[in-house]
């Protein structure tokens, strides 16, 4: 684990701000309740900082789908602690066949697990050291002769040694820290959907299989997601397919008539279809700007191609507690932790768009993922 010091418990019953606590340990803020604000808050929790984390929402762990944990998301969970007991809670996948064309193809797939995404949410929050504001509205970051604060839309401030946006691809912190930021949308979007497993014989608990029609410039695959679930998603180029007039279930009823029926059904019966408006970054760029810092997809959003979202902000809490336990000041820390995040994010965001293009081209013969990945 990286618990760095003996940590300070102070309670969640608290709403007291940090002014009125103990200053024996430094203080930090983190906006957003997802994958990559409860993992930032968790690692600077476990050493030895106290953590105010705001959730916009009412929710105390994150909706969605469910995604594939990787090599490098794998190994930042063990530095937490927690990849024994999230095993449990998905799927391994070995192998992920793909046809297309015609032709079938398999490739064997090491350190890989299909999970629920609030089973990953849920096992980031279970402590109880945390201070937890829901219905938090950010109304943005500013600064004065003080240093930077945070100004929420009820009117009230937050100071800290250190705040971190992790609010997502639309993050308000951005707008501080890099002002200017540029989002490029996918042309390939997904719907996705988390359903109860069927007994399907085409279901292995160690296969994900996926069908690519680059004539229609369509794909659609299921997976294991843990005891009991399963996920099945479509991709398609909305270029070819979205008209403005549609509504979302018109398009997916356009898009499932092409694919094999044993798909469209198990789709067409769920009852929650998210729609996934996929983008990346135009350019990346430092994601600080004084004690302030973006992680996750607030810093580096990438296609989904990538299979990295979920795991590139796993990495990015590991390298800043780490940054934060060889570096006294602040600002040296996040400097190691800047380099070390945005060289991994600019080789995800190059695989993104080289594997965006190969679907669009047709070439797309495996399961889809980044190669570039930065081990915890």
């Amino acid at each position: 684990m990286i618990r760095l010091k003996p940590t300070k418990r102070w309670g969640t019953d608290s709403r007291v701000p940090f002014s009125d606590e103990s200053s024996d340990s430094k203080t930090a803020v983190v906006i957003g309740g997802g994958v990559a604000g409860w993992a930032a808050a968790r690692v600077l929790n476990e050493s030895g900082w106290r953590v105010e984390l705001h959730e916009k929402s009412s929710a105390t762990a994150s909706k969605g789908h469910a995604l594939l944990l990787m090599e490098n998301g794998l190994s930042a969970l063990e530095a937490m602690g927690l990849k024994g007991d999230l095993l449990r809670h998905g799927s391994k996948i070995n192998v992920a066949k793909t046809r297309v064309a015609g032709s079938n193809n398999s490739e064997t797939l090491v350190d890989c697990v299909c999970l629920p995404r609030n089973a990953l949410v849920e096992a980031l929050i279970s402590t109880d050291e945390i201070k937890l504001f829901h219905y938090s509205l950010v109304a943005g970051v500013e600064h004065d002769d003080l240093g930077s604060f945070i100004r929420f839309e009820d009117g009230s401030v937050r100071r800290a040694d250190l705040i971190v946006g992790a609010d997502g691809v639309h993050s308000v912190v951005r707008q501080f820290v890099a002002p200017g930021f540029e989002i490029r949308m996918g042309r390939v979007q997904e719907f996705v959907a988390l359903l109860p497993e069927n007994g399907s014989r085409f279901l292995s608990q160690e296969v994900v299989r996926k069908i690519h029609l680059p004539e229609f410039g369509l794909a659609a695959g299921i997976a294991p997601a843990g005891p009991g679930q399963e996920v099945v998603w479509v991709q398609f180029d909305h270029q070819r397919w979205c008209r403005a007039e549609q509504s979302d279930q018109e398009l997916l009823e356009t898009v499932l008539a092409k694919l094999p029926q044993a798909i469209g059904t198990r789709i067409r019966n769920s009852k929650v279809t998210h729609r996934w408006r996929t983008c990346d970054a135009v350019k990346l760029k430092k994601m600080i700007r004084g004690n302030v810092l973006l992680v996750g997809d607030a810093a580096h959003p990438c296609l989904p191609f990538t299979s990295q979202g979920a795991n590139a902000a796993l990495v990015d809490a590991v390298n800043l507690g780490r940054g934060l336990h060889q570096h006294s000041r602040i600002e040296d820390a996040l400097d190691q932790f800047w380099l070390k995040s945005l060289a991994a994010a600019n080789q995800h965001l190059e695989a993104g768009r080289m594997l965006e293009q190969e679907f669009l081209s047709g070439r797309m013969t495996a399961l889809p993922r980044s190669t570039s990945l930065a081990a915890a």
